[in-house]
């Protein structure tokens, strides 16, 4: 048996060596141009001329309809494309997909390719299948040389494609290509523009730290308050992204700083924090490459700076958040409060922003101003609606912050509606310095919230004061030593029990 194998291989092994000269001496014409396209595919510029010179048909396409050129485009290798478009190849074929060699060009920004390719005849405006334009190709891609070469030969500045209604204009803003966008605008391109969700260039460019590019479209006449749909406005754009530097720019380009179309004003942004899991304390998510998460934690960098700037051009320090900004992440409900009709002011307290809070109690901020439930200044930065898993709030920055506001009017016996005062706030977050401040400053101990609930019972039960085991620490064993009294929480407990509190 193994002699017989044995015998079977070199069987096979002979029929190969018999076949390949055969398979070599056929004519290149015979493969279809298959060899041809090998020969660019490979970037071998000599095969290829010696296959052009013996007759192969340049172009030749694979099954996906792909030509020679379209590789030697995809490769930008300008020698191949010029020795093709030299033999004669069809400059606008496409493949499938509706991919020309220019198409391809565009996607590399290969500058010399796309002139070489121009100026064979390839139609500059001659879309792929998703309504994609050339010169939007290289505009996103960011090559000024080829973007320039598309419009002297008469490519369409203001061409929209149909599933966003977006233009190249809208494209390079989009990556921050001032030098693209300029060259559009001189040649006609419309920085009033809008996609169909409602974006100008500006609103978009808005998203990059780009001052030339914002530069170019201001020039052009772009609208500084140009609203979105949801009534952002490039301004709300640039303190979201925690563009601080740009946000100045357009404050002083007309921005107005008291535009709140989508409910919150850039001053209520600047001044706050928004922590979530997602976007406080975990490493790994806001990562140098995602800007986006980085900046949904609220603005971080410049924003001292930003909220000088915005008090100084007329944003009002007292005005109320109309909808909470959006926030990202799962945490539990249950010690949140809600921040409609918070001030700047509260929103920084909450953040334990010194610095903030006294440039908004300088500008003359109501520093007592409460949200729409009656939950005041001193409660956020007591501790009141944080998750402590989240917040990058210290403990040394929220006895602070106390300090600050206490020292500015605030009242340790204020309730908001659930009938919680500071003292709550602070034994949720467990702070023996901020519980002792507040009780020397004439908190009470016992006092309970419209459900009986006491300062202790949250700290015994961290957060959940049917959850006594799991143990109030030395928070706590304070509050019982500074008089809280242990026999309310059975109280509670039997009326819970027999359903006299939901």
């Amino acid at each position: 048996m193994g002699a017989e194998r044995r015998s079977r291989r070199w069987f096979r092994l002979a029929v190969c060596l018999l076949a390949a000269p055969a398979a070599s001496a056929a004519p290149p014409a015979a493969d279809g141009g298959r060899s041809l396209i090998a020969a660019v595919r490979a970037q071998d510029a000599g095969a290829a001329r010696a296959l052009i010179a013996r007759g192969v048909d340049v172009d030749a396409a694979q099954p996906d309809g792909a030509t020679a050129l379209h590789w030697a485009a995809y490769h930008d290798a300008v020698e191949l494309v010029d020795l093709l478009i030299g033999a004669g190849a069809a400059v606008d074929a496409a493949n499938d997909y509706g991919l020309t060699p220019l198409a391809l060009a565009c996607g590399n920004g290969a500058a010399s390719t796309v002139a070489r390719l121009l100026a064979a005849g390839a139609d500059p405006n001659r879309a792929r299948g998703t309504g994609e334009t050339p010169v939007m190709t290289c505009a996103r891609t960011g090559s000024v040389e080829a973007v320039a070469a598309l419009l002297v030969r008469g490519a369409d500045p203001g061409a929209v494609e149909p599933w966003h209604g977006q233009t190249a204009l809208m494209w390079a803003a989009a990556e921050g290509h001032a030098d693209v966008a300029r060259v559009l605008i001189e040649h006609g391109a419309d920085v009033q523009a809008r996609s169909k969700g409602g974006f100008t260039a500006l609103l978009i460019a808005a998203r990059k730290e780009a001052p030339a590019l914002v530069g170019h479209l201001f020039a052009a006449g772009a609208d500084v308050n140009a609203t979105a749909p949801d009534g952002t406005t490039p301004l709300h754009v640039a303190a979201v992204r925690g563009h601080a530097a740009l946000a100045v720019e357009l404050l002083e380009h007309g921005a107005d700083p008291n535009a709140d179309g989508p409910g919150y004003t850039a001053l209520h942004w600047a001044a706050g924090s928004w922590h979530t899991e997602l976007t406080g304390r975990l490493r790994g998510i806001a990562t140098d490459g995602d800007a986006e998460w980085r900046s949904l934690n609220g603005l971080r960098g410049g924003k001292p700076a930003l909220v000088d700037a915005l008090l100084a051009h007329g944003a009002d320090p007292d005005v109320r958040l109309g909808r909470t900004p959006p926030q990202f992440g799962f945490a539990s409900l249950r010690f949140r409060v809600s921040l409609a009709g918070a001030t700047p002011f509260l929103l920084a307290a909450m953040d334990a922003n010194l610095e903030v809070m006294r440039r908004l109690a300088a500008a003359g901020a109501d520093t007592r101003a409460a949200t729409d439930e009656n939950t005041t200044p001193l409660m956020v930065a007591a501790g009141l609606g944080q998750v402590p898993a989240e917040t990058r709030v210290t403990g040394d920055g929220a006895v602070e912050a106390v300090r600050l506001v206490l020292a500015l009017g605030g009242n340790v016996n204020d309730r908001n509606q659930a009938g919680r005062t500071a003292l709550h706030g602070a034994a949720h977050i467990r702070s023996d310095a901020v519980v002792q401040l507040l009780v020397e400053r004439g908190a009470p101990v016992n006092v309970e919230d419209h459900r009986g609930i006491t300062p202790l019972m949250i700290a015994e039960g961290g957060g959940h004061v049917l959850l006594p085991g799991l143990g109030g620490g030395s928070t706590a064993e304070l509050l019982r030593a500074l008089g809280s009294d242990e026999t309310v929480r059975s109280s509670f407990i039997d009326n819970f029990s027999q359903g006299a509190i939901r």
